[in-house]
């Protein structure tokens, strides 16, 4: 289905973006609990269960960017 060379195409931008939305799920998590803007980070299971949904949304992002960019650069 992938080429090893796509694996990059596909692993930059993962992890780009997991890392970005993680940082914004910190910031609205503080918003919402303190009402301030800062990362402290919420308690382990919290914390897991945010990874776990932010990696799945950065997951079908990355798929879905990628798929376009084959599609439209045919």
């Amino acid at each position: 289905m992938f080429e090893i060379n796509n694996l990059e195409a596909l692993v930059i931008p993962f992890c780009v973006t997991l890392f970005f939305f993680y940082i914004e799920a910190l910031i609205h998590y503080n918003m919402g609990r303190y009402n301030e803007i800062k990362c402290d980070l919420p308690p382990a299971h919290e914390n897991r269960d945010m990874i776990i949904i932010i990696g799945c949304f950065s997951l079908l992002s990355t798929i879905t960017t990628y798929y376009l960019e084959q599609y439209f650069s045919k």
